[in-house]
């Protein structure tokens, strides 16, 4: 699971990132020691059709129909409407995804609706989330290997 917090004072008024308020732009570290390294934001009044292909992370507060392919983090903001088919490293989301999810870590905040399969090895959700789909988790590592039992015993006990 992730969680995204906010970002710590430094002792001198600023939050790390060199605003006051904690209202920046989500480039730099969000205090876990995870990069939110957010390049591209699509505004409140953006509506954008067709294909978002890219290794940075975007944020997304307006609208978008089409498909997303990105190496960075996906933050869908409360109040955006998508209608995609998105593969991302890690995907938020706190508006409206229509769409499948594949991405190695996936959160849901309280606002977040989807519609949709995701496909993911780390899920997380909050309380009030919406999810309509299943899920799919991911796991790199192999299965442990189950003793094998004679085949032989299984008929002799069958035949008994």
């Amino acid at each position: 699971m992730f969680t995204i917090r906010p970002p710590k004072s430094n002792g001198n008024g600023q939050n790390g990132n060199g605003h006051k308020n904690g209202n920046g732009n989500g480039n730099g570290h969000n205090g876990n020691g995870h990069s939110q390294k957010l390049e591209t934001v699509l505004g409140p009044g953006v509506y954008y059709q067709g294909t978002l292909n890219g290794s940075g992370g975007v944020r997304i507060e307006g609208g978008f129909d089409g498909t997303i392919e990105i190496k960075g983090q996906l933050h869908i903001a409360e109040g955006a409407k998508v209608t995609a088919r998105v593969h991302a490293s890690a995907v938020t989301v706190g508006g409206s995804l229509k769409g499948n999810i594949t991405a190695d870590k996936v959160e849901i905040l309280a606002t977040g609706r989807i519609w949709g399969d995701i496909e993911t090895a780390a899920f997380a959700t909050e309380e009030g989330a919406f999810l309509r789909g299943q899920v799919t988790m991911r796991d790199d590592t192999a299965p442990p290997a189950e003793e094998a039992q004679p085949a032989a015993a299984g008929v002799q006990a069958e035949n008994a």
